[in-house]
């Protein structure tokens, strides 16, 4: 037990590789949309297709990461699969780091090092682009500036510039979230003493992005941070959409508009009034912040309590320790209340709620000893609360999206080549599209006319449309409608899904 405890480093890391190992054949069907748009972005890096590489929707990191993977002749799935791997080893090496610079007992750091194993594997598969790169960078950033002397050092303060350009690289969210952070930190915990660490930093940052920011102005013709403006797709009213239904791949070759929706930008607000901007950002803050309370009670049941109990221990004891943990929980979601707000945005906070619980409780024990039955209810309540949610969402996504892949292998068995669309399911369509090497034509306006969709089915010479069905009368009623009269052949590729070969 002891050595468990002491060499908790190389058993944890050992036990991820075979954790990963074992359960590899129960979420090889792992699959999402993002992943297609790494996946084409990086296949352009491997092809010398510059300029259609650079894209402003998706963040070039990940796609840079796998590319020595891909050239090794590792499939796009294994590649990213192999990818999650290295960022979540590397992830539980720098929470040792990091868990060592709090006054924990061994035994916590060892059981938080051990509950994260399975916190890490659920970031693994829950998609295969998600956020386990970011939870990688952001675990460095923390680490980095928990450090005593990261305040007065000018070499840390470059490596933080460093790794802020990282974030941004891995996610367009982290350009302002590193600015902000930064600035807030070294008002928090230096006073500005030393501006020129501050300063040191920023610099660094904008060094390595600039390039970058000026390959995106070199492609798209307009200085950006990322794709779009900020909270442009806001729709008002019922105007319809203007332009065609249909919207095509980008460029001849690519699989769908996800891959670069750049043409598919909005700007919906040049025609509402300030108020009306004031007041429904207002209403989406307002909505975010409860879908925070929600994503931060699937971190851990009890993140609420521990939020408020560090603010409670901060003020009491005005300690730069809680300070820093309030930071870290509070700061990174704070954006997105802006914006849109999911749980994986904003895992790497759960290590934070993980230290800061422990903490807490380690000084209750400290103030009012416990029997060792209550101690250990207490502990395992504790550790349960952020270990229910990954494990359950592991078994759920046990196989999950298997069928995405039969689909696509059915495609191919019945010989269906060419440009299709579909009524609904967009994302599967597109993730079908990419398996199959079929372009997919996405209907982007929600109301239209059946007449002005065949007519735009011709223009684009779209070969076959996908009708998915809930009940058999909804199929037969399509049967009956124009879209499945101007078809020369039916195949019901799935239950619930018809396939009209239009020409």
């Amino acid at each position: 037990m002891n050595l468990l405890i002491k060499q908790r480093l190389p058993f944890s890391l050992a036990t991820f590789c075979i954790l990963f190992a074992v359960t590899w054949p129960l979420y090889q069907y792992v699959s999402d949309l993002d992943a297609i748009g790494y996946m084409e972005v990086a296949h352009h890096y491997l092809k010398g297709e510059w300029k259609l590489a650079v894209n402003g929707f998706w963040n070039p990191l990940h796609s840079w990461l796998v590319l020595p993977l891909l050239k090794l002749g590792l499939n796009d799935w294994t590649a990213f699969k192999i990818s999650n791997l290295f960022f979540s080893l590397g992830s539980l090496y720098v929470l040792h780091s990091l868990l060592n610079k709090f006054e924990l007992s061994l035994w916590l750091k060892a059981a938080i090092q051990y509950c994260s194993i399975i916190i890490l594997l659920h970031y693994c598969y829950f998609e295969l682009a998600a956020d386990a790169l970011l939870v990688f960078l952001l675990l460095c950033y923390f680490n980095l500036i928990k450090q005593d002397d990261f305040y007065t050092s000018t070499g840390k303060n470059i490596l933080a510039g460093f790794i802020g350009a990282m974030l941004y690289f891995a996610k367009s969210y982290g350009f302002p979230f590193f600015i902000f952070h930064f600035v807030v930190i070294h008002l928090l915990f230096n006073r500005l003493a030393t501006v020129k660490q501050l300063l040191i930093g920023l610099l660094v940052f904008a060094v390595c992005i600039f390039p970058w920011l000026y390959a995106l102005h070199w492609k798209y013709g307009e200085w950006m941070i990322a794709f779009g403006k900020f909270n442009a797709h806001w729709q008002f009213g019922d105007a319809p959409l203007p332009g065609p239904i249909l919207h095509p791949p980008p460029h001849e070759g690519s699989s769908s508009v996800w891959e670069d929706p750049w043409h598919m930008r909005a700007d919906n607000l040049a025609s509402a009034s300030l108020l009306t901007l004031v007041l429904h950002q207002i209403r989406v803050v307002l909505f975010n912040f409860q879908q925070w309370l929600k994503c931060i009670h699937e971190l851990s049941f009890l993140a609420s309590a521990i939020l408020f109990l560090s603010g409670y221990m901060y003020f009491k004891q005005r300690s730069k320790q809680w300070l820093y943990l309030l930071v870290g929980m509070l700061v990174l979601p704070s954006g997105y209340l802006l914006l849109h707000l999911e749980t994986r945005f904003i895992w790497v906070t759960t290590f934070i709620f993980f230290i800061a619980g422990a903490l807490l409780l380690q000084q209750l024990t400290a103030v009012y000893p416990l029997r060792k039955l209550q101690q250990l209810f207490m502990w395992l309540i504790f550790f349960g609360s952020f270990l229910i949610e990954p494990i359950n969402l592991l078994k759920d996504q046990i196989h999950h999206h298997k069928n995405i892949f039969e689909a696509a292998a059915e495609i191919k068995e019945q010989h269906i080549q060419g440009r299709f669309t579909s009524n609904q399911r967009v994302d599967e369509c597109m993730v079908y599209a990419y398996l199959s090497n079929n372009p997919y034509y996405t209907i982007y306006k929600p109301t239209y006319a059946v007449a002005d969709l065949i007519t735009e089915l011709k223009q684009n010479k779209i070969r076959y449309y996908f009708y998915y069905y809930s009940t058999q009368q909804d199929k037969e009623e399509f049967l009956k409608g124009s879209i499945a009269a101007t078809g020369i052949k039916q195949t019901e590729l799935l239950p619930s899904l018809l396939v009209i070969q239009l020409y």
